[in-house]
């Protein structure tokens, strides 16, 4: 499925962990953001989980930006209020031209860890 610029209407972040000094010798984790791509944003389905006996519902996306080589199954997608952990990144036709990424609501990582 080729990539059109209409196709990307809306406007994400994706972040990344990282690890960082304190100046004490120790580190605190914090967010640092890796893109702000536009990108398309299609929900696929719906479940139910149940974590620490109580119901979730979990949300699968899936979203899909311009080629780049630097995102990771371990980073996170925000988009508005939405928090998605990525769960898969393909390059779906190995043409370096779009990024399909697989993200859910499942087990998502607070904004202050």
């Amino acid at each position: 499925m080729k990539l059109k610029a209409g196709d990307l209407r809306h406007r994400i972040l994706i972040r990344r962990l990282v690890e960082v000094p304190d100046g004490k010798g120790a580190y605190t984790s914090s967010w640092e953001t890796v893109a702000e791509p536009w990108a398309e944003i299609k929900g696929l389905t719906g479940r139910e989980s149940v974590m620490d006996h109580v119901l979730q519902s979990i949300s699968v996306y899936r979203v899909r930006i311009r080629w780049r080589s630097n995102i990771k199954t371990a980073d996170q997608i925000r988009h508005g209020p939405l928090s998605l952990n990525i769960t898969s990144v393909d390059d779906p036709d190995g043409k370096s031209e779009q990024l399909v990424m697989i993200a859910t609501t499942e087990g998502v990582r607070p904004d202050q860890p």
